[in-house]
């Protein structure tokens, strides 16, 4: 059980924030309502008094034509014991009607915005007011058909009309977003179909705060609370979808959301649709208090969300333990201290903690919570390169970037048992990581050639290296190897041609060779421990192989037909014929080849070859769409257009995007096409139709 530790200022910093912006005068003036229907016969109080049972309740209500029914989406676990999927299911009854005066809470509210009565901005109120007036429905039980085939039955529910239940599922892949719908009569409302997202037990994940880190609440003051929560259109924070788009393009599509929020479950059709239009898919959870009261929601924002939050994190703990977790919040309540207190009581769960330093309008009377003082205390024990604050949203992103694409030390102590060898032979000992030894790649200044495959994979990689083309008389260093008085030393043969990576004491050459070593280490191929994929590496090499053999053995024999020793001007008509023949058969069947690979199920969810993830082939095959874009250009933009390939001209733009890669590109590293694989000549720039 995690220990807390006590006085880190966080109760103290919410009730001096309570009593300056006046919190009790306000919630002193909105009404409570009473959170159960009057019972107007014996039975229904016989059912309100069994529904303090709970989950034994005898005698659950079920889900009628006048109720309205919300099922939770939810994120689902392999159970550590058993290994099997589950998933806590939440959902809430009420009824559709209300016992109290609806027009009394808008009024409430309005006079409390300065809005009079015909306000235009009333039946804005007045809609986003309802959940918080139904009537609650105790004791109720939901039923519905989760992905079409597994039927559940979700409560009984308490007093509060909330249900919690785990259940068993069947199997899906990690990453899938499953459907469940209720089954309720015809008439009865609300959020009737919910998706579970199943999170594999290992790789990254992210909790996020909501008020004020993803949306503008002002939540430290009232009457900001209550304008942008039941009047104004729902801002979200300024470069907070840029920078979550960002960091799930680096954890990928597979790793789970998890929205965490002081706010109680009255809000949560609101803040669903919010964070579906701005933000990656993830599960809400928010709080079970209050549920039809207005002031219990200023209360809710502002008290006991430290506890609140430690509590819900270290249930997230309980599904998901070997996960990395990225947290998320901001300085205006509890986040800093929330945070710090669950790192200290799982060190090795959570890598990164980022913390928005709110200056905005939201910040009113909370100069302390920005002070230096305030962070290092919440912070206490938390390593410093752990936590950050930041302001503006853009310098999180090469702290996510570094903690995300840096190679574990497992990684590297394991990456040798991807390749077989004979029990008789030892694993290499001179071999060590990038991050001890730096990559040397050897290749021709001037030309992105065949190196470029292996820089990609680098930069991607996010290694340290050196590369010939970028250094004072690295053309000697690229004739030193291939000279012909060059025979190896000891351990390395001498290479035939370029390109050559050097590792330590290691010299390897040939591009597939040399990227069927980087991709265990830089982390390019699944891992080893992915029983999905346990031969992934070598249907990885063959795709970036086929790309290699179609793409640009095949594409550099368009413009040097007959020998490579011969000029290009000694084989005009020849390279006329080969390319036009290119054009017309070949270039159509590798894209069409790499076409049926992407929309086949080894692809995995998203643009990727192979697995759901971004692999070495990704690469190989953009760098050569990439340059025989640039060699033909008539025929590549027509097989763009034609939609025929669209899931490969998808894959070329998301590597492009990806943030190392797209720095990569704009840099001077990258080097432009001239005299290599990749050439234009015009008079080869045949169309599907021909020259013209």
């Amino acid at each position: 059980m995690l220990t807390h530790y006590r006085h880190t200022g966080a109760v103290d910093m919410q009730k001096r924030t309570r009593q300056e912006r006046r919190f009790d005068e306000t919630e002193h003036d909105l009404p409570n309502f009473s959170p159960f229907t009057s019972a107007q016969i014996p039975t229904d109080r016989v059912l309100q008094l069994f529904s303090y049972l709970g989950k034994k309740n005898p005698f659950p209500r079920s889900i009628t034509n006048e109720d309205t029914l919300w099922l939770l989406d939810n994120t689902a676990y392999r159970n550590e014991s058993t290994g099997k999927w589950e998933a806590e299911f939440v959902s809430a009854a009420f009824s559709q009607h209300s016992s109290c005066a609806v027009i009394d809470a808008v009024s409430a509210i309005a006079g409390k915005l300065d809005l009079d009565g015909k306000d235009p901005n009333y039946p804005t109120i007045e809609e986003r007011i309802r959940p918080f007036v139904q009537d609650i429905k105790p004791g109720a039980q939901a039923k519905a058909l989760h992905g079409g085939k597994t039927p559940l039955k979700l409560g009984p529910g308490g007093r509060n009309g909330i249900s919690s239940d785990i259940k068993r599922l069947p199997d899906n892949k990690g990453g899938s977003l499953i459907p469940t719908f209720a089954e309720v009569p015809k008439g009865a409302n609300g959020i009737l179909e919910m998706k579970t997202f199943y999170a594999d037990p290992e790789g990254w994940g992210v909790i996020s705060d909501i008020d004020d880190t993803i949306k503008i609440t002002q939540t430290s003051d009232p009457i900001g609370i209550l304008r942008t929560t039941f009047l104004d259109t729902p801002e979200v924070c300024p470069g907070m979808p840029e920078l979550y788009q960002f960091i799930q393009s680096l954890v990928q599509k597979s790793s789970p959301w998890f929205y965490l929020s002081a706010s109680p479950y009255n809000l949560y059709g609101f803040l669903r649709e919010f964070c579906g239009k701005n933000y990656p898919h993830g599960t809400i959870i928010l709080r079970d208090a209050s549920w039809m009261s207005l002031p219990g929601l200023l209360t809710t924002l502002t008290l006991g969300t430290e506890d609140y939050k430690v509590d819900r994190m270290e249930k997230i703990h309980s599904w998901l333990p070997k996960r990395k977790m990225i947290c998320i919040g901001d300085s205006t309540q509890s986040d800093p201290e929330a945070y710090g207190e669950i790192y200290r009581a799982y060190p090795s769960w959570i890598k990164v903690i980022l913390i928005r330093k709110v200056e905005d309008i939201a910040a009113i009377g909370i100069e302390a919570k920005n002070e230096p003082e305030r962070f290092e205390k919440a912070f206490k024990d938390v390593p410093r390169n752990v936590w950050h604050v930041f302001s503006d949203p853009v310098e999180c992103r090469k702290i996510i970037q570094d903690a995300v694409l840096k190679p574990s030390p497992r990684h590297f102590r394991t990456c040798y048992s991807t390749y077989p060898y004979s029990p008789n032979m030892s694993a290499p000992k001179r071999q060590k990581s990038s991050k001890d030894v730096p990559y040397e790649l050897i290749y021709w200044p001037g030309i992105p050639g065949r190196g470029e495959h292996v820089r990609l994979a680098l930069e991607e990689g996010g290694a340290t290296y050196t590369d010939t083309a970028q250094v004072e008389k690295g053309m000697d260093k690229v004739t030193a190897q291939i000279d012909e008085g060059n025979v190896g030393d000891d351990l390395n043969p001498p290479p035939f041609a370029p390109p050559i990576l050097r590792h330590g004491d290691l010299l390897i050459s040939q591009t597939s060779n040399i990227l069927l070593y980087l991709g265990p280490r830089l982390g390019l191929v699944p891992s080893e421990d992915d029983e999905e994929h346990p031969d992934a590496l070598y249907k990885i090499n063959a795709l970036a192989l086929t790309a290699l053999d179609g793409l640009s053995n095949e594409v550099h024999d368009c413009h040097h037909p007959i020998a490579s020793g011969l000029y290009y001007e000694d084989q005009k008509e020849e390279a006329k014929r080969k390319s036009k023949d290119f054009v017309k058969t070949r270039l159509p069947k590798f894209l069409s080849y790499f076409e049926r690979v992407l929309q086949g199920k080894a692809s995995g969810e998203g643009p990727w070859l192979y697995g759901g993830q971004l692999t070495y082939a990704d690469l190989v095959l953009f760098q050569c769409i990439d340059g025989t874009k640039f060699a033909f250009r008539k025929a590549m933009t027509a097989a763009e257009k034609s939609g025929k390939y669209a899931h490969v001209f998808k894959l070329y733009d998301a590597v492009k995007e990806r943030p190392r890669i797209s720095e990569y590109l704009a840099s001077k590293r990258r080097q432009d096409y001239s005299m290599g694989i990749y050439r234009y000549y015009d008079e080869l720039d045949f169309g599907p139709e021909g020259r013209d």
